[in-house]
């Protein structure tokens, strides 16, 4: 931890004037929330107006460095880790951090749930972006995880098909073998790298990108992902003392058309060490 000190010498609110001392809006807005502001030796916890004289003293976290895996003219991807969504409308996010910390102006051009981590690719500008749009949408970007699923699996390699729909209200999806009105078809592969007791340790294929694809049909079919507090147990999360998703998105290989943009980076293969990934320890 490090402290600032500052002098008002005019009346403004306080994050506003945090910001015209050079700290990054959000940065401010959290230092306030988590009461790490003092004005005249008492601490904050919202956006009070100064006058001329006011001490401000503020205490700021040292924040690890954001791993950025792979970066060139057009694009970056990087490590995002758990607990921080890739993109978020209070603007406290991993997009942000990582314009604060390498300031660019970056493009976000898909998305991890909060508590999975890996990989995200951003663009640097627009032609990457547009580039990245398609081969998303176009399902032309191979996207692979890891998980530590529960149990072990009689068939050690295999692609899962089912259907999926969405519930907005309360966050989660349902998944049907059959298809069924609202339902979309999804694909999921997998297989099987090590066993270890009640645990697998299971490379996943994205085949189709939908809403918590892997966590529901993974348990859908009695592999839950260890940690899930959504779609796994309470019992088997506690035993294993995890309380966030055992997945990570661990590797990416492109495939763009012969004459796009990015086309350069064709069969290009961004992955993680699985050393960067603490539940592969487990196993």
């Amino acid at each position: 931890m490090f402290v600032k000190n500052y002098e008002c010498e005019k009346q403004t609110k306080l994050i506003k004037f945090l910001c015209d001392e050079n700290l990054p809006y959000n940065l401010a807005c959290k230092a306030v929330r988590d009461k790490d502001v003092k004005v005249n030796d008492k601490r904050v916890s919202k956006d009070i107006y100064l006058v001329e004289g006011d001490k401000v003293t503020v205490y700021l976290k040292e924040e690890k460095k954001i791993d950025i895996i792979f970066e060139d003219e057009n694009i970056l991807i990087a490590f995002k880790p758990r607990n921080i969504e890739t993109v978020s409308e209070k603007g406290d996010d991993f997009l942000a951090k990582l314009k604060s910390q390498t300031n660019l102006n970056l493009f976000a051009v898909h998305r991890l749930d909060r508590n999975t981590e890996g990989l995200v690719v951003f663009a640097k500008n627009e032609n990457a972006k547009n580039s990245l749009d398609r081969t998303f949408k176009n399902r032309t970007l191979e996207k692979y995880y890891l998980a530590l699923a529960y149990g072990t699996f009689a068939c050690k390699e295999n692609t899962l098909e089912a259907y999926l729909k969405k519930d907005e209200k309360k966050s989660l999806v349902q998944i049907s073998d059959k298809k069924l009105n609202g339902y979309e078809k999804i694909i999921t592969k997998y297989k099987v790298i090590k066993e270890t007791g009640n645990l697998s340790l299971v490379q996943v294929e994205l085949v189709t990108g939908k809403t918590h694809q892997i966590r529901a049909h993974f348990s859908h079919i009695g592999h839950f992902i260890i940690g899930d507090e959504k779609y796994g147990e309470t019992a088997v999360n506690k035993q294993y003392k995890k309380h966030y998703q055992c997945l990570c998105a661990y590797k990416l290989i492109f495939h763009f058309e012969e004459n796009d943009y990015l086309s350069y980076l064709n069969s290009q293969e961004i992955s993680l060490n699985q050393n960067m990934i603490d539940f592969c320890q487990n196993i």
